[in-house]
């Protein structure tokens, strides 16, 4: 073995993280801590990635208990300004006559750049866009039709045909219709559309280890990740803030529509109007 390979994995084992690591640093970062900290705390103090790791270790609701610190629930540091009464007032009068959804120059032209902001932050175009039933659009594909509950099932209706069987992720994609599996699995998820449309999805692989992300462990940190929302974060929000492997999660096992109902918290794609049902 070289010495740049050994040096390699002398790097990592000194950069793996596990329990044990989680708890010792977490041990000397809240030595004189008397409840839980909230996620600004970690990153001002620059320990942002304790903080990452603390997610990925079982959430910060378990490590404070087991370090035994109080866990305060905390309200969103700022009132936000734009709320979605707010956006959807402003969007009713910045579409009229318009048969399809505006791009980002004719927001800014306009000077509507904070509603354009706030769309984004609050379920992004393709809820709005479904909302108010206007296609959106873009330089490189012309107009592009918003994934609606009849779409989706014409468009898997489609793939399937006389097969009978639900089509993996991969099928779908090699179809050239990797929309539709965005629209699958960020949506109500790949077991609600097998039973819509009448096929059995095949059953997944037996786990070779325990599940790490359970029901009750998605729950747990959605609702920490959610306190204080009333709609459901888009996927660069989960990013941003470290929690990609909580989407994916959530993703994963029943599909965003089913935990933003288990939170209580408006989906986009479903925000408005249930007449494609």
């Amino acid at each position: 073995m070289t010495a740049a390979r050994h040096k390699r994995r002398a790097k990592r084992r000194v950069n793996s993280w596990d329990e044990t690591r989680v708890r010792r640093e977490l041990e000397e970062f809240l030595t004189d801590a008397t409840e839980w900290p909230s996620y600004r705390d970690f990153q001002h103090a620059g320990r942002e990635n304790l903080r990452n790791k603390v997610t990925r270790f079982g959430g910060a609701r378990r490590w404070a208990k087991r370090l035994g610190l109080p866990y305060p629930v905390r309200k969103p540091g700022y009132a936000p300004r734009w709320t979605e009464e707010r956006v959807r007032a402003g969007l009713m009068e910045f579409l009229v006559g318009r048969s399809s959804w505006p791009s980002r120059m004719e927001f800014e032209q306009a000077g509507r750049k904070p509603l354009r902001d706030a769309v984004r932050r609050l379920g992004g175009p393709e809820r709005w866009a479904a909302e108010f039933d206007l296609p959106l659009r873009n330089l490189k594909s012309g107009s592009k039709r918003a994934w609606t509950h009849q779409r989706i099932e014409a468009e898997l209706r489609k793939v399937i045909g006389r097969r009978g069987t639900w089509p993996s992720r991969r099928e779908l994609e090699q179809r050239g219709r990797p929309g539709l599996v965005g629209a699958i699995y960020h949506g109500q998820g790949a077991e609600y559309w097998a039973h819509r449309v009448g096929v059995a999805r095949p059953p997944r692989p037996v786990a070779r280890r325990p599940r790490v992300w359970t029901d009750e462990r998605i729950l747990a940190e959605l609702r920490e990740f959610c306190a204080g929302r009333t709609t459901w974060p888009t996927e660069k929000e989960f990013v941003a803030a470290g929690r990609a492997r909580l989407y994916g999660a959530a993703c994963h096992y029943g599909g965003v529509a089913r935990w933003a109902s288990e939170l209580g918290v408006v989906h986009g794609r479903n925000h408005g109007s249930t007449r494609s049902d």
